[in-house]
């Protein structure tokens, strides 16, 4: 996993790309298949509750196993993007809690 920090003029952070590595086999449908995974991994963002975030979550773990389990990606690949999603998981389940209180206040 590699990742990168882009600042802004005033030196804060300003975006950060993070890549993973991912080897496997499976042509096409390997292909697609992984590309399903980023996109629920990307889809993590999206998630209005701290329940639908866990859910996801969930759900991009239990298509990663299916996804390592039919060599469409390599343990080592799968291990980084889990770490990558978790850490996703955890940023989008605290927007969403802060979102939930603030909409309980208004």
């Amino acid at each position: 996993m590699k990742s990168k920090t882009i600042l802004g003029a005033d030196g804060a952070t300003k975006m950060q790309q993070i890549t993973v590595g991912i080897h496997g086999k499976g042509g096409e449908a390997g292909i697609k298949a992984i590309q399903q995974l980023a996109g629920m991994v990307d889809s993590l963002k999206q998630c209005q509750t701290p329940q639908e975030v866990y859910d996801r979550y969930l759900q991009i773990t239990g298509y990663c196993k299916c996804c390592v389990d039919c060599n469409f990606i390599d343990q080592k690949g799968a291990d980084e993007l889990m770490c990558l999603a978790a850490y996703l998981a955890g940023n989008e389940q605290a927007r969403a809690e802060a979102q939930q209180k603030a909409g309980k206040k208004a």
